[in-house]
Order: structure tokens, then sequence, then C-alpha cells
């Protein structure tokens, strides 16, 4: 039996940044035999790919003043630069200030749309939330919703969008004034921000030994005094303050004062020894995707222009963002050559094979335009992460919320994008670590709610 004061599940940002700077109080336990979670980045002969697109974009000024401190100056600022391709033409996102890209007859459409959507009256209070659907139609109009947003969403969610509500996927959504989205309207217009602007990205020297977002991650880790890499959870007992882990085929055993459990929902509730059957079950039932990253190395000049990453609304294709990652960092490919990361989101469950993944997202590159004469793919991989995203159906968000505060009652605080089972970014993900660090060192129990302040 190990004890510990403090006890973090799942060595990525959330855990990482909840136990730096505690010492010899929290013992993190990491399943991969590198921390980090999916904010890793992979390294095939000199090209350096993110497992998903990761960019920092800070709400809060403290946690980015602490974060670049932590980095020690490598952290950049990273404006977003992202484009949409749509079947009126390209224009910057996010689509509705930047519509000046479109051809006029579909700026016309779109300002018409967004103007009857803004004089609307508001729907009647008691009536419950709307289909995701018509969410989108009363916040952006039809022409920019059969145009952008349903075709996008339909590929990134993979469901009938009448079956899904709009929970906590909207904070990204920027519904424009009429005013911002007519300035934007004009084809010379200046870019405008989207909701992420104060965003930054890694770019270490030439000869680091690590790129990309796991910078981040290894950064934080090396703050953290007890981290168990490769060590897997098999049980949790929350009348027992006990867990039950793996390690290199020893069995090990965990007594905590306080757990951070950042594993995802449905897999922890699995795992809790007395957990309700009917709460079980309502964890394993919550739907979610997978998202498969198919990195390809390419030889040739590098685009010109093309954005860290572009969204794809043309459903034959199968992936909705290509993203550039020299341009986020101009090191993370040999000199003559970069690479480009395919997101492509998938039910969660059995998949085709992986080359036949990546044989259709290489034609369908071909297909979109995105390989320049005189560049060929010399390399390709595919990464998955699964669970990717979390799909907000009737009824998922109040199961979720009943397994976190079934959890919580147990001293087990339920946090980060899995352990809460929600759509958020990653600085909002070391927030709630950072101040789920704060209430155990005050000893102060931790509320579900507090999350939501994180």
């Amino acid at each position: 039996m190990v004890d510990v004061e403090l006890l973090v599940l799942g060595g990525g940002v959330t855990g990482l940044a909840a136990a730096a700077g505690m010492g010899d109080r929290a013992v993190v336990i990491e399943r991969d035999a590198r921390p980090g979670g999916l904010v890793r980045t992979e390294c095939f002969d000199g090209y350096w790919f993110d497992r998903v697109l990761h960019v920092l974009h800070f709400q809060d000024p403290a946690l980015r003043d602490r974060t670049r401190a932590l980095l020690g100056g490598v952290l950049a600022p990273c404006p977003p630069e992202a484009w949409v391709e749509t079947a009126a033409g390209t224009a910057r996102f996010p689509i509705q200030l930047h519509l000046g890209g479109l051809r006029a007859e579909a700026r016309v459409r779109c300002l018409e749309g967004l103007a009857r959507a803004a004089c609307a009256p508001a729907p009647p209070d008691g009536g419950g939330p709307p289909a995701y659907d018509q969410f989108l139609l009363a916040s952006f109009g039809p022409a920019l919703c059969e145009l952008f947003y349903f075709p996008y969403n339909r590929k990134l969610w993979r469901r009938p969008l009448d079956a899904l509500v709009p929970a906590g996927q909207t904070w990204n959504l920027q519904r424009p004034s009429l005013a911002d989205a007519i300035r934007g309207a004009f084809p010379d217009a200046p870019p405008r921000g989207g909701y992420n602007e104060d965003a930054f990205y890694p770019r270490p020297p030439a000869d680091a030994p690590c790129r990309g977002m796991e910078v981040l991650a290894r950064a934080l880790a090396a703050r953290v005094r007890h981290l168990s890499l490769a060590t897997e959870v098999e049980e949790i007992d929350p009348a027992r303050r006990t867990v039950t882990a793996r390690r290199g085929g020893e069995r090990v055993v965990y007594r905590y004062g306080a757990c951070l459990c950042t594993l995802p929902l449905p897999a922890a509730m699995r795992m809790c020894v007395d957990a309700p059957p009917a709460l079980r079950e309502a964890a394993a039932a919550l739907p979610h995707n997978a998202v498969l990253s198919a990195a390809f190395s390419v030889r040739g000049p590098r685009p010109a222009a093309p954005g860290q990453w572009r969204y794809y609304t043309d459903e034959s294709l199968c992936f909705t963002r290509l993203v550039h990652m020299t341009e986020l960092d101009p090191m993370m490919a040999p000199a003559d050559g970069w690479g480009v990361l395919a997101e492509i989101p998938v039910r969660s469950g059995p998949r085709a094979p992986d080359a036949e993944v990546l044989a259709r997202a290489r034609r369908d590159l071909a297909r979109a335009g995105a390989l320049p004469p005189g560049c060929r793919v010399v390399d390709a991989r595919l990464m998955a992460a699964d669970p990717a995203y979390v799909v907000f159906t009737r009824g998922a968000d109040a199961a979720a919320r009943a397994c976190r505060d079934w959890l919580a009652e147990r001293g087990i605080a339920a946090l980060g994008r899995y352990g809460r089972w929600e759509y958020s970014s990653m600085s909002r993900c070391m927030a709630q670590g950072i101040r789920w660090a704060e209430s155990a060192r005050a000893g102060v129990p931790w509320a579900d709610g507090e999350a939501a302040l994180a």
C-alpha cells in the first residue's frame, strides 16, 4: 500500500498542471510511457506532428503569463490564420466575419440570413434546448448554415444535427452583430479577430529534442516530483479511498487523501467498485467520436500562405480540417519539406484498417488541391484519439453531471475535457487542474461547479 496525499489519475495537461509545484504531496499515474495524453507530438524522420491540432489561447492573462514563464520564452505568439473552403469560395475563419471572400451572390444571401436571424424574436422559455440545427439557423440564418455550418458539423459530429443539442460545444461560436458581418463582407475588408486571438505555440531552438505542443506537456511534467508512467488504473474504491493500478506486471495499491481523476468519465465510472449500476450504465452510454489524424510528410516547396489550418465543407472529403504544421513552427519539418495533418472524425467503435484510411485521405488531399505541383508525399502515418469529441445529445449532459456529482461526493474531482466529459480548450483544462490543486493545498473540498470558473 502506497499512501499518497494527492493522487492524480491521468498525466494529461490537467493532471500535470495540478501536480506541478505540489512537491512530494502529489503522485501522477499515467498509462502511457510518455506524459501529456493527447498533448503529445510525434516525429517521423524529421517531420513533427501534434496528435491533434493544439494551439494555446488564453482568456486569463495570469495563466498566460504563468505558462510563458514556465516555458522560458519558447512560447511564441501565434495569432490564428485559418480558412474555410466552401462551394461559394474561400473565406477566412470565422467565416461570418469574413464574408468578403465569398462570391457576391453568396455574400448577399448570407447577410440577408444574418439580418433575419438578428431581428427574430427570442424563443419562449420553458421548451428545453432546441435541436442543434435549429440553434445554428437561429444564430446564422439559412444561407450561412447551408454553406458552412450544416455540412461542417455533419462531418464533425457524424450524426443528424437534429439529434444534437447546443450544450458545451457552443462556447467558441461567434454570433456577430449585423454591423460586424457587413464590415467583413467587402472583398478588401481587413481580417477580424476571433475568440482565440491571444494564441501561442511553442517554437523551441533548432536543436531542441522536442517540438510541438508536447514541449508544454514536458515542461509541466518536469515539475512533477512523482510521475508514474506506464501505470494503468484498474480499480477505484471511493469508500476505502484506494486506487489499484498495474505497473510492469506488478499490482500497486495507492491510498489517497484527495483524488483528481482526468480519465474519461465512462472509464472512471466503470472502474469504481461501488458505482450504482444505473450510473455506470448511463456513463457507458455517453456518445463520443474518435479522430483519426493522418500525418503526411511532404517533400517539395511549402505552399504559399495556406493558413495554419483550413476547414473543408465538401462532405465527399473524409477530413474536416487540414493542419499545416510548419505554419505553426517553421522547424516542424526539414527545409525541403512540410507536414500536413488531416483530421478525420469517425464514430467511436470498429473502423476501417489504417492503410485504407490513409489511402482515402491521400486521394482526398489531391482532390482538394492541397498538394501543389512539385510536391510528393514521402511518408504517411495514422494516429487515433478515442475519445476525441464528446457528443451532445439530449440527456447526455445531465448523465455526465450526475456521475461527476457522485464522484465529488466521495472526494474525487473529475476534471479535464474527458474527466468532466465536455468540449473545452487546453488552457481551460490547465486552469481546472491549478484550481483543484489550490483547493487541495488549502484543505477545501472541491465542488464540481467550481470547474465552470476555471
